[in-house]
């Protein structure tokens, strides 16, 4: 049985939606996309939400708490950052769990909440890809809440990338055991590149992909 997980929350919807940097203006235009080379982004496979920071400093403050300053958007790619992005957001996500969790009522403060929110076990970086050849240029790091397995099944799809993104990546490594593989058209129809585990540049899709399937 395929263990495919559609990204539905990546669908038009999504695709409708404007990219907004936080606290900030909305994101640059596709025209502009070039002079922002240190932009890192990250993608969540269960939610469907994009964020957007101006650099990779500004993208691990935001995540792990902890400031940065000189790091770019190639230094995603070092394994020790990755978990650092891992961990990171797993405590946002046990924080804004907990923030749910209604104050328990007079004389029930023993009493276990079987009705509260669910705490995601992990948050996995499947990939990075990156709008520059060899991993160079704005990063957009895909998360999920596993990583792949050595089954051929699909893991995670994405039937069109964010606006923002389309046409944009050219390079990329896969973490987590996960490969890649890349369409020209949504919906995984066109022209493909794939599967790989990483990949400096994608050959006639460079610039070109719009759906992306893990596995």
């Amino acid at each position: 049985m395929v263990k495919k997980k559609i990204v539905g929350a990546v669908l038009a919807g999504l695709a409708a939606a404007a990219l907004v940097l936080p606290s900030g203006p909305p994101a640059r235009a596709a025209a502009d996309r070039e002079g922002a080379p240190d932009q890192a982004c990250i993608l969540r496979a269960t939610t469907g939400e994009l964020r957007c920071y101006p650099s990779a400093d500004a993208l691990l403050e935001a995540v792990t708490g902890v400031s940065s300053d000189g790091l770019t958007t190639a230094d995603l790619a070092e394994r020790t950052t990755v978990a650092s992005i891992e961990a990171g957001l797993v405590r946002q996500d046990r924080a804004v769990a907990r923030s749910a969790v209604p104050a328990a009522r007079a004389g029930q403060a023993d009493q276990p909440d079987l009705a509260g929110p669910t705490v995601p076990l992990a948050s996995v970086v499947t990939a990075i890809f990156y709008d520059g050849t060899y991993g160079s240029g704005a990063a957009l790091v895909m998360e999920a809440a596993s990583g792949c397995d050595d089954d051929p099944d699909v893991e995670w799809a994405w039937p069109t990338l964010t606006s923002d993104w389309r046409n944009r990546i050219r390079s990329g490594t896969g973490y987590a055991r996960c490969d890649f593989k890349v369409w020209n058209n949504a919906s995984y129809g066109g022209a493909s590149y794939g599967y790989v585990a990483t990949s400096g540049h994608f050959g006639a899709l460079d610039a070109a992909a719009n759906s992306v399937k893990m596995r």
